[in-house]
């Protein structure tokens, strides 16, 4: 009863599987094709108003705000305009060469602990986070090495790309930043969790599919700079579903020129940008899936959707199975957290 009240509430129509593009306004720049009549949950429509400080979303058309801002996003997104390459942010100086060696199947363990330890900062937050709950270690894990033979080499090449490219979320300019980047970062563990998780049961590089993930959040980042600096609207104006859905879209046509001017692998741009053409079927149903989770894992966490509701939006099995072993490891988390405080 329950799942077919949040199904009439959140009802979309579904894309095939390896397309990810929502129903968009008239302001789109890309077509997109019908897709067939099967009814599921779209998980964004409860993520963005959160992302966005608007409330909860409304089925009602584009106000004037909305409408100013998605002009001011429509510029930018426009690969032919040349002011876009000065809105993305600059790639940290580590990444490039970090990058270089994740990518290289080649690259023996000890040259890559080499070229991580030559940053203690760097070190000391993949220490960190290998050392959470989100990897199940009965003993700490002390050196580079040890975390290498731990999560092998894919698990330490998502671990680094995601703590090399935690800074460009960290920097607020205005309301939307402010609100907004914290919350996408806070994806990146749950996110990294499922892509261990599901990839292999979709037939996708776990690592690709990871960047191609990392790559889409770095979008939602740029739009929500440009949010802030057009100065169109405040928070609580962009509450429409109409605008919500053009918002996802210049998010990823964003993503897509950010991964571009990065070099990013092609696959994984092709997916961050949810392309059915240029990327491939399996990586962009592994991404979904992982993104969903993830969304779903911090709305929860923040109180922002009940355990029940966020039951109802899983997709298939290995979702189910994987949303169990995240919510085991909240348990754990916060027995931990009980018995440190007694």
């Amino acid at each position: 009863m329950l799942k077919t009240l949040i199904h009439r509430l959140l009802r979309r129509r579904a894309e095939p599987a390896a397309a990810e593009e929502p129903l968009v306004s008239p302001l789109t720049v890309l077509a997109v094709d019908p897709a067939p009549a099967v009814e599921l949950i779209d998980v964004d429509h409860l993520w963005l108003p959160w992302l966005l400080g608007a409330g909860e979303a409304v089925a009602q058309d584009l106000g004037e705000a909305e409408s100013r801002t998605l002009r001011a996003l429509k510029r930018v997104a426009d690969e032919a305009d040349p002011a876009t390459a000065e809105l993305v942010p600059r790639l940290p100086a580590i990444i490039p060469v970090l990058l270089r060696s994740l990518r290289d199947r080649n690259v023996s363990q000890s040259q890559l602990a080499a070229q991580v330890e030559q940053d203690a900062v760097l070190v000391a937050a993949i220490l960190r986070q290998v050392n959470s709950a989100w990897f199940q270690r009965a003993a700490p894990v002390r050196t580079i090495e040890e975390a290498l033979a731990m999560i092998g080499q894919n698990g330490l090449r998502m671990l680094v790309a995601s703590v090399a490219f935690k800074p460009l979320f960290s920097a607020g300019l205005g309301p939307f930043t402010g609100t907004g980047a914290p919350r996408v970062w806070a994806l990146s563990a749950p996110y990294g969790f499922a892509c261990r998780r599901l990839a292999a049961h979709f037939g996708a590089d776990a690592f690709e599919t990871f960047l191609a993930g990392l790559l889409r959040k770095v979008g939602v980042i740029v739009a929500l700079r440009l949010l802030d600096q057009a100065g169109t609207a405040h928070p609580g104006e962009l509450r429409s579903l109409a605008f919500q859905a053009s918002f996802g879209h210049y998010c990823r046509r964003l993503s897509r020129l950010v991964g571009s001017s990065w070099e990013f692998p092609p696959q994984a741009v092709a997916a961050a940008a949810g392309d059915a053409w240029q990327s491939n079927e399996e990586m962009l149903r592994a991404l979904g899936a992982a993104d969903r989770l993830a969304k779903l894992h911090v709305l929860l966490g923040a109180g922002a959707l009940r355990e029940e509701l966020a039951d109802a939006c899983l997709e298939g099995e290995e979702e189910i199975r994987c949303w169990r072993e995240m919510a085991a490891l909240d348990r754990d988390k916060a027995a931990q957290a009980t018995e440190s405080r007694n």
